[in-house]
């Protein structure tokens, strides 16, 4: 496969497997909001604040901090690709 392939397909998987960690964190952020009954609450990875809810009467909002999501699907996808890097580089090693 080609290294141009092989590189935008490790920036996809990294760019879904961001996508997902979020929408996982932002669904038990929600959980914790209701189970705890506070006024607001910040979702975080890694110590990124990526979330905020709010209490609006018996629900919640959420507000997205977009500049901290990029920065998160900016991590996942470099380290999608460098993992993509060293297996290939093991892989061609060995054969």
């Amino acid at each position: 496969m080609k290294m141009k392939n092989r590189i935008l397909i490790a920036f996809i998987i990294g760019f879904v497997i961001a996508m997902l960690l979020m929408s996982v964190k932002i669904y038990f952020g929600f959980t914790n909001a209701y189970s705890t009954n506070i006024n607001v609450i910040t979702v975080k990875i890694l110590g990124i604040p990526i979330y905020e809810l709010t209490k609006c009467g018996t629900e919640y909002s959420g507000k997205s901090i977009g500049i901290h999501m990029g920065a998160v699907c900016g991590l996942c996808m470099t380290l999608s690709v460098i993992i993509e890097e060293l297996f290939f580089k093991v892989r061609k090693y060995r054969s």
